[in-house]
């Protein structure tokens, strides 16, 4: 039972850090993959060696992260739009998945528990332990060094995610032919996870989408630029009309011709 919790542990540690040394260092800063991994490579580890102190940080790690997820969960059940409208629909999906990852934590959860340890601490207590130190190591590193113009806005200040927005549409006004920076694909993913309260006002919600779009546009995503520019287009009418003269999103002539009724008064 023990080895086969240490491999499970072990093997997602190490899906995290390869995902990172196969050079996505756009997400290397957030969420910290890397600290994650190196964390559940070590406890998995010890595991296998059947530590007491891998078997204590993995049981309290998993209890806490399903709270966290079970929160997230119940607030956006009551925070989400109708499922009618395509934001909704994605945020539906989000929730989904949380509910998918708490069952399959939930099941890691009893089977860490089931897990024989050690009567008593020992020498491979020190690789869980050690891991745990480096995982919050580069955990605050991650925290303090994190972008000020991002952190705002990833924690709900709509302010903050308007900001964003605005910096990246006049960036694309300004070089609409040259790819976007690393801040403004981290920014473009943060306001693309980000979704808007129900009550916020449609015109600064399409801003956000169509920034997202814009970036995608840039990176050369046509088809992610497409979903953002008529995501924005549904917030409201005029980023219709500027979305139908993107000509470089290579519009079908169907889709040029909603885009132009959408924009209609």
């Amino acid at each position: 039972m023990h080895i086969i919790a240490g491999a499970i542990l072990a093997l997602v540690g190490a899906g995290a850090v390869a995902y990172i040394a196969r050079g996505a260092s756009a997400f290397a800063r957030e969420p910290p993959f890397l600290a994650v991994g190196v964390m559940l490579v070590t406890i998995g580890i010890g595991m296998c060696g059947r530590s007491r102190a891998a078997g204590l940080v993995a049981r309290i790690g998993i209890a806490a992260t399903l709270l966290m997820t079970g929160w997230i969960i119940v607030t956006g059940w009551f925070t989400s739009g109708p499922a009618s409208t395509d934001e909704g629909l994605v945020r539906y999906f989000q929730l989904l998945g949380f509910a998918i990852a708490a069952a399959v934590l939930a099941a890691v959860f009893l089977l860490v528990r089931r897990a024989p340890r050690r009567s008593r601490f020992g020498p491979i207590d020190i690789v869980p332990i050690a891991g745990l130190a480096a995982a919050l190591t580069l955990g605050m590193i991650w925290l303090l060094g994190d972008d000020t113009h991002l952190r705002p806005c990833r924690l709900g200040n709509d302010l903050a995610c308007q900001q964003i927005a605005t910096r990246l549409l006049e960036s694309a006004e300004r070089a609409p032919s040259s790819p976007p920076t690393a801040w403004e694909e981290r920014a473009a993913r943060v306001l693309d996870a980000e979704l808007c309260p129900v009550a916020s006002e449609p015109g600064p919600c399409g801003a956000r989408r169509y920034a997202v779009g814009a970036v995608a546009l840039r990176a050369g995503r046509l088809e992610a630029a497409k979903q953002a520019f008529r995501q924005a287009c549904d917030f409201e009418r005029s980023w219709c009309a500027r979305a139908a003269q993107e000509k470089a999103v290579l519009w079908t002539p169907e889709e040029q011709q909603r885009l132009e009724r959408r924009a209609r008064p």
